[in-house]
């Protein structure tokens, strides 16, 4: 497993894949920029500096570090997560071209949030190039798998959506306590950075307020634009309603306080935080980006919105609001829906007949 970040949800896929292949009797490997093995990671870990940003000349090193290591090891099969460790795995793939290599995007950079079009157009081209080198792609959801045979041969590419297992009994986070004494509580669980779209989530709070006056919302996770959030609410006059409560252990105690759930993001892949919010039983109100409505069943489970979009945003929360009852049926019936098509086993079931694909397994 080639993988970059060691963070967020690529690594958490990358963790439980490990675990779930180790339970089987194979032996994972992760080569990453780690200066040890994490806590929960039932692998090897190999040091293989990788920086996120593009750099030339330490890229080539990333390269030429990983050609060496699949010489060494000689895998059954390497499988690379997110695009920074797919380039450097296909770039080196000359090395080892007999080892079948399996790329998952995890969200194509291309498709990802950026200010600059020429920029897109330019991670566009290099996915391009970079295609034909990857035995399969595997996409974690549908969407993914479009642009995947939009930019390569579609014949390579497969689909295993991410899976989650239960969620664990978590007590409440202590914050939440005077905020559902007031009144409902919108959950959020993301990375405060670009792309997220909790600027989009503010923008709305201003007319939601004003109908639900009791309603705040409370956010966990850490990033770099918490300032940048935490002004904006106070431009927007709603810093009042809003908390962000930094880094929590795991998303279940804010979930488990939580009313609805809001992911307002502009690019996404398939993300956990959705469906961790329905298997904790909770209706989410989502924007439509990469894979979220494979997951959000629109007025099933929750209501899907167009991103950047504070009025539709906020209008759809504000119908949850509204309705207790239609609440409770959508949570009860995002858990199941999480229950019956995104559990771990059966993304473990999945990535294994894919490797069988790639010719890595009997």
């Amino acid at each position: 497993m080639l993988t970059q970040p060691t963070d967020g949800g690529v690594f958490q896929h990358v963790t439980r894949l490990c675990e779930g292949l180790a339970a089987r009797g194979h032996e994972p490997l992760v080569a990453a920029p780690l200066d040890g093995r994490p806590p929960g990671l039932d692998a090897e870990v190999v040091p293989l500096p990788m920086g996120r940003a593009v750099a030339p000349r330490d890229d080539a090193r990333s390269v030429a570090a990983a050609a060496r290591l699949v010489r060494r090891v000689r895998p059954a099969l390497v499988h690379a997560h997110s695009s920074k460790a797919g380039a450097v795995a296909r770039l080196a793939r000359p090395a080892f071209p007999r080892t079948p290599l399996v790329y998952t995007p995890h969200g194509y950079a291309f498709a990802g949030y950026f200010e600059s079009e020429r920029e897109r157009a330019r991670y566009r081209a290099v996915e391009r190039a970079l295609a034909p080198l990857a035995s399969l792609v595997l996409c974690v959801c549908e969407a993914e798998r479009r642009l995947a045979a939009s930019i390569g041969p579609e014949r390579r590419t497969r689909v295993v959506h991410n899976g989650i297992p239960a969620p664990a009994e978590a007590p409440v986070h202590p914050a939440l306590g005077p905020l559902r004494e007031r009144g409902p509580v919108l959950g959020v669980v993301t990375l405060l950075r670009p792309g997220k779209g909790l600027e989009t989530l503010v923008d709305a709070l201003p007319e939601l307020l004003a109908a639900h006056p009791s309603a705040s919302v409370a956010v966990a996770g850490r990033g770099p634009d918490r300032e940048a959030i935490e002004a904006r609410a106070r431009d927007r006059g709603v810093a009042g309603a809003l908390r962000l409560l930094g880094e929590t252990a795991g998303p279940m105690p804010l979930l488990a306080g939580a009313d609805v759930f809001v992911s307002a993001s502009w690019a996404e892949s398939f993300p956990y935080n959705v469906l961790e919010a329905m298997a904790a039983g909770l209706p989410v109100v989502a924007t439509d980006v990469g894979g979220t409505a494979e997951a959000v069943a629109h007025g099933e489970t929750g209501l899907v919105v167009p991103p950047r979009d504070p009025a539709a945003l906020g209008a759809a929360i504000g119908e949850l609001l509204a309705d207790p009852a239609r609440r409770e049926r959508m949570g009860e019936a995002g858990r199941r829906r999480v229950a019956e098509r995104f559990t771990v086993e059966l993304m473990l079931e999945g990535t294994t007949e894919v490797y069988r694909q790639a010719g890595a397994l009997p």
